[in-house]
């Protein structure tokens, strides 16, 4: 996927997680005010529950001295202290015998005390006889409302001689349990409230960290989208010292490269372009020749086999010239391509150098170009390299230096050595070559002389294959040349022991 493609999609993941970063912290948030609200909830409901048991047992107590140490002399007396009692404490207070008998109640007259059911099986009393304090609710039996009842046992001891409190057995409170309920709902009201109150606070706090946070992603957003619409010498700006400014350096990085590789496109395209302009025009020119030869043979009338035999030959040259052009051209697509590989070996130059320039003598001796090897005598130099590629690159340079040198001209092939390297040299007496054109004689199809350069059968690609064996060999062509004194190349190889 391309970086264009990835910064697309920077908008999309920006939304979704400022999203995501509000939902997680609102969810956890509700959460953990839920579960602390239910736990609260339980552990005030107990600690309430104690709090109002621990209260009414002082209660009970403070009943039970009443009445172990007040002037209770009649029923009546004992009956209005209670009552009066029952009513600062806001409490029913039940007084119940050892047979479950209800003695006084608070909330009932006393001639109606008859009607009353046996309380003796009640929970709270049943739960005093083992426990310190029993308690219960439920809703009243004789006033039919909830009710929260605790009760304990009487200190019966202290009531000797007491006819009206030596009948006693238990004491027993009761408060509406609407009042406890009262409270409970009250805590659980504020609970909530706080909660509510914490989670607005929370998700406020929430939205503002996750903006700030999503925020620099934005402007990474903004950016992409500009890039998207075709300006790539925006740039991503960023203050932020964590992961995003990472991001941020990354993705200039990345766009840096892009606008290089868009240069590297553009620059490709255009070699391109020409490359295959050349190519037409280069193979248009033979075949147009070959064919107007041709036909020129063809409509020639009578029996002139010296023109026949001319016009055949400048065909067969221009075939010859065609051949050689393709045969470049597949050399130098496969170089390119990485098809072409190569194959290192050791070698004696010497010997093989010679036998090059042996095979090449007739071609310079038609051209009226003396050509010599210069390290003919010497044969223990070995190098290593593809023979069959560096011949073709030797067979190249000499090929130029005879086409391109002057009557009577000199060209020397030979080499020096240098520690582990060693140079390989051609060197001839030609014409030279201007300065201006030195940096682009390895470019394909590119010719100093265009019209010498076609006359010669050149097909433009020569130096460009050159270049491409000797930095497959991981060296480089070197070039020296003057006008009008000649033209030295020259390449290295790793010398090899014999």
């Amino acid at each position: 996927m391309g970086i264009v493609s990835k910064l697309n999609k920077i908008k999309t993941v920006r939304i979704s997680l400022r999203k995501k970063l509000i939902t997680l912290n609102l969810l956890l948030l509700i959460l953990v005010t839920f579960a602390a609200s239910i736990i609260s909830t339980i552990e005030l409901q107990k600690y309430y529950k104690q709090q109002i048991l621990d209260q009414m047992s002082i209660h009970m107590n403070e009943v039970e001295y009443v009445m172990l140490n007040s002037n209770l002399i009649n029923a009546e007396k004992k009956y209005d202290r209670l009552n009066s009692l029952a009513r600062n404490s806001h409490t029913r207070i039940t007084l119940i015998d050892s047979v479950g008998i209800v003695l006084y109640d608070s909330n009932v007259a006393q001639d109606s005390l008859q009607y009353l059911e046996n309380h003796i099986t009640r929970p709270e009393i049943q739960m005093s006889l083992t426990e310190k304090i029993g308690f219960d609710k439920r809703i009243s039996a004789s006033i039919h409302k909830p009710m929260f009842y605790t009760a304990k046992t009487f200190n019966r001891e202290q009531a000797v001689n007491n006819p009206l409190l030596e009948k006693v057995c238990f004491i027993r409170l009761a408060i509406p349990l609407k009042d406890v309920e009262n409270v409970l709902n009250a805590v659980l009201w504020k609970i909530f409230s706080g909660g509510a109150i914490a989670l607005v606070i929370i998700a406020v706090i929430s939205y503002l960290f996750a903006y700030r946070l999503t925020y620099p992603i934005h402007k990474l957003s903004v950016v992409a989208d500009t890039i998207k619409k075709g300006n790539l010498e925006a740039r991503f700006e960023h203050k932020n010292k964590d992961e995003i400014g990472d991001l941020a350096d990354l993705l200039n990085q990345m766009l840096e490269k892009l606008r290089q590789d868009l240069v590297q496109l553009r620059k490709l395209e255009k070699m391109r372009g020409e490359f295959l302009g050349n190519v037409s025009h280069e193979l248009r020119t033979p075949i147009f020749a070959v064919q107007g030869y041709l036909e020129t043979v063809m409509n020639m009338k009578g029996k002139d086999q010296k023109k026949q035999k001319k016009f055949i030959k400048k065909a067969y040259h221009q075939a010859v010239r065609l051949n050689n052009l393709l045969t470049d051209l597949i050399d130098i697509s496969r170089i390119e391509s990485g098809e072409m590989k190569m194959i290192f070996k050791k070698f004696n130059l010497s010997k093989w150098l010679n036998n090059i320039v042996e095979d090449l003598k007739e071609s310079a001796e038609e051209h009226n170009v003396d050509l010599t090897f210069l390290n003919k005598d010497e044969n223990k130099v070995y190098v290593i390299g593809d023979k069959d590629r560096l011949k073709q690159v030797i067979i190249n340079l000499v090929t130029n230096a005879i086409k391109y040198n002057i009557k009577h001209g000199r060209v020397t092939v030979g080499y020096e050595q240098n520690g582990d390297k060693i140079t390989i040299s051609v060197s001839d007496t030609g014409r030279g070559i201007p300065k201006e054109h030195i940096n682009r004689i390895f470019e394909r199809f590119y010719r100093v002389d265009k019209e010498r350069s076609r006359d010669v059968g050149g097909t433009g690609l020569g130096l460009a294959i050159v270049k491409h064996i000797v930095e497959a060999h991981d060296n480089q062509i070197f070039v020296n040349s003057q006008v009008n004194k000649g033209t030295t190349f020259s390449f290295r190889l790793n010398r090899a022991d014999h």
